[in-house]
């Protein structure tokens, strides 16, 4: 019996240490079955910030208040950027004041027919909307006054509408990388920690609302609204990016349309304490009254990401497949 013990012992203690290696050994068994860890940069999730210039189609915008429904016909607006300033771009408290571009995205699969990456994401694009002022044609009326496409001088000091505190799009989107150079397709690349370059394209779908904070003058008087739920929008987007480690810099042109049907115009009491406080009756024929506007629009800007999320053990979805002869 002790003869048997002691050969059980020292089989145990010569096995233990292969059986452990097989557990914690995890690399060199999934390179054994086909597997690597996924490279370093290619992280969960991503943020990204950035800014951009938009152009908008024709359009007709439509204002309704008491005693007054006017179209303004084939009208072309522009967007209202703002000047590199590092007092505003580079300060904390004044970033979000230009027109900029917000994201965060989960990486949902690695796609194996070509290399790349199938991601979800929700963000903003903090678009801006103005009429410019001149002289616009029209249709309707105002306080009886009739006009039939008539001309419209609308004068700054007297008429403004904007969307300047945000025509913001706020969006879900689809996204699809698509990775090029060597990283595509070797993991060798990936093998030493200073090899960290990828480039690539992403092509994207989405759908989301829009939230307008307009700022309107009319005859006059300014009424500023709060931001508002206002409408509705779809887009494609395609981009080229760069990717150093974990940080990734892209180009990015968006396409889509908008549609507004129901933005503020005039109001009983707003943020810029000129509109003369109303109540009764009239406050709420003015509360009800609208802009509507439909338009395409095209954005054009540069975007910069930190992608992170593979802290800890790798996951399922953080692995790649080899070929087992490799």
């Amino acid at each position: 019996m002790v003869r048997h013990a002691t050969l059980t012992l020292l089989l145990g203690l010569l096995l233990f240490p292969s059986a452990s290696h097989a557990q914690f050994g995890s690399r060199a068994t999934g390179n054994a079955i086909g597997w690597v860890e996924a490279p370093k940069g290619q992280g969960k999730w991503y943020v990204h910030w950035g800014y951009h210039r938009a152009e908008y189609g024709r359009t007709q915008l439509r204002l309704i208040g008491p005693g007054i429904d006017l179209t303004f016909h084939d009208l072309k607006a522009t967007d209202m950027p703002a000047p590199f300033d590092p007092k505003v771009h580079l300060n904390p408290a004044a970033f979000t004041i230009p027109q900029f571009n917000a994201r965060i995205g989960r990486r949902i699969k690695e796609c194996s027919t070509y290399p790349g990456a199938l991601w979800v994401s929700a963000g903003w694009d903090h678009l801006k909307y103005k009429v410019p002022h001149g002289i616009h044609s029209v249709s309707g009326n105002i306080q009886g006054s009739t006009y039939d496409q008539a001309p419209f001088d609308w004068a700054w000091r007297d008429y403004n509408f904007e969307h300047s505190d945000g025509m913001n799009f706020i969006r879900l989107a689809a996204e699809r990388d698509w990775t090029f150079g060597k990283a595509a397709r070797t993991r060798q690349t990936w093998d030493t920690a200073n090899q960290k370059f990828r480039w690539g394209i992403q092509t994207a779908a989405s759908l989301g609302m829009v939230l307008c904070a307009t700022d309107v003058r009319w005859e006059g008087v300014r009424t500023k609204h709060y931001w508002h739920i206002s409408g509705w929008g779809v887009s494609a987007s395609t981009g080229l990016w760069l990717q150093w480690g974990r940080l990734r810099a892209m180009g990015r042109i968006q396409a889509g349309g908008i549609n507004i049907s129901n933005s503020r115009f005039l109001a009983s009491r707003d943020l810029s304490g000129e509109t003369p406080i109303a109540e009764g009756t009239e406050a709420l024929l003015l509360d009800a009254s609208s802009a509507r506007h439909a338009m395409t629009f095209l954005e054009k800007g540069v975007t910069l990401a930190y992608t992170f999320g593979r802290k800890g053990g790798t996951g399922s979805d953080e692995r790649i497949q080899i070929s087992p002869s490799r």
